[in-house]
């Protein structure tokens, strides 16, 4: 069944763990407002991809599960991690929290010893973009909704079609308005192995 899928947000959680070089503050998103939102959209699943931290992800659940009215919207880890580079890359479904600082190579081989999935934002944006090592992730997005230049997402699309890549978008969001900006319909299960082996 579809699935409509929110893959790339933040809450308020991912303050302070942006890094060192970075402004401290990332989020205002609370997560009752996150979970208001994802409603009022109709989103069946989102992963809160707070940066270098799964805190935010294990607060929304729990509030998820206190409010019968966000029984249907399932909740689902990721995080965005800064490697060594300062690129991000962004991990689904693991269950620890993936230190910031190492390189690509190693945060990858960590998500996949979790049983994760990664994925490369916004790979040709600005700044924090993998570019060409966006090719060692098992996706892509192709689509980032703070993009501020259009030549960044298009660019991500032709890399991902050179490289015969699994192509994703997401909405970025780190202000309420932005929350499921760019929806995936994931043809899946609603649970987390269905949707990650889908993806």
């Amino acid at each position: 069944m579809p699935i409509n899928t929110e893959l790339h947000c933040h809450n308020s959680f991912s303050n302070f763990h942006v890094g060192e070089d970075e402004p401290p503050y990332d989020c205002d998103i609370s997560i009752r407002d996150q979970l208001e939102r994802s409603y009022n959209l109709g989103l069946d699943a989102i992963f809160v991809t707070n940066h270098n931290t799964l805190d935010g992800y294990h607060q929304l659940l729990e509030y998820k599960n206190d409010h019968q009215k966000f029984k249907n919207i399932d909740v689902f880890p990721a995080e965005e991690i800064t490697t060594n580079t300062g690129a991000h890359v962004l991990a689904y479904g693991i269950h620890e929290a993936i230190s910031p600082g190492l390189s690509l190579e190693e945060i990858i081989d960590e998500v996949k010893n979790q049983g994760g999935v990664s994925s490369a934002p916004h790979p040709f944006s600005l700044l924090d973009a993998l570019r060409d090592d966006a090719k060692k992730c098992d996706m892509v997005e192709v689509f980032n909704s703070n993009n501020v230049d259009v030549l960044s997402n298009a660019r991500a699309t032709q890399f991902a079609l050179d490289n015969d890549m699994i192509q994703v978008a997401g909405s970025d969001s780190h202000v309420l308005s932005t929350l499921g900006r760019c929806v995936n319909v994931i043809d899946s299960e609603n649970n987390l192995d269905d949707i990650l082996h889908s993806m």
